[in-house]
């Protein structure tokens, strides 16, 4: 005798009727962004998604762990990695996993972010667009601005080094950053800086691999280390 699965007519709307109601520090709305710098837009309309947001059941004394959550939506959700979310208490999360096949929710892993950051590079002489309006005449382009990072120290590695042959000490603790990929952080390359509460940083890696294959959407991953000398405690 065969046996077959009965699928419930109610799959799907069991998880959006749950999600109806709110749950204290569980069940919520959420603003929803599939590109951060979408809300400055002129005609930006807000959008916004129920879900459900709970902690991993990993715990660690590793740094950065306590950043890591789950978050689920409705099965007809359009969410995916590299989208940023914010909650009512206007805590912002970037999505940073692949949402897999789920019978009645999207999911993925929401990064709870910690800095804003403004990437800069430098130049010599004037940055014009294409009709050759000036841009920027300050020495200083802006890549990307105020966007949400989620940023920790890499517990391996010392704050300094010695080298041989090299005089004084060099920066050298690795500061690993995660920030959405858009059309502005998709211009950000080794060499780049940014300023961290009165500490100046430089990016000396740019990793794609949280993207997606064409590099439209997903997370960036920067590795990131002290600028000599670049600090202001003024």
């Amino acid at each position: 005798m065969a046996f077959r699965f009965y699928k419930p007519s109610t799959l799907v709307s069991d998880f959006d009727n749950f999600l109806e109601m709110d749950i204290p520090g569980a069940v919520m709305s959420f603003v929803h962004l599939h590109n951060w710098y979408d809300q400055f837009e002129e005609n930006y309309e807000p959008k916004s998604i129920r879900g459900e947001i709970y902690p991993d059941k990993t715990k660690s004394r590793y740094t950065n762990t306590d950043n890591y959550l789950n978050f689920r939506a409705s099965y007809n959700s359009d969410i995916e990695a590299g989208d940023m979310i914010i909650d009512p208490n206007n805590i912002i999360y970037i999505l940073d996993w692949e949402v897999p096949p789920q019978p009645n929710n999207k999911m993925s892993r929401a990064i709870r972010c910690n800095a804003k950051f403004t990437f800069e590079r430098k130049h010599t002489g004037i940055v014009t667009d294409k009709k050759g309006n000036i841009i920027d005449d300050s020495g200083i382009r802006i890549i990307a601005e105020d966007i949400p990072c989620n940023v920790y120290r890499y517990d391996g590695r010392p704050e300094f080094t010695v080298l041989v042959n090299t005089p004084g000490i060099t920066p050298s603790a690795l500061t690993l950053l995660s920030v959405q990929l858009n059309e502005k952080t998709r211009e950000l390359q080794i060499g780049d800086e940014f300023t961290w509460n009165k500490d100046r940083y430089v990016i000396i890696d740019v990793s794609y691999a949280g993207a997606d294959i064409y590099n439209d959407r997903g997370v960036l991953k920067l590795q990131v280390k002290s600028v000599a000398g670049g600090y202001n405690y003024e």
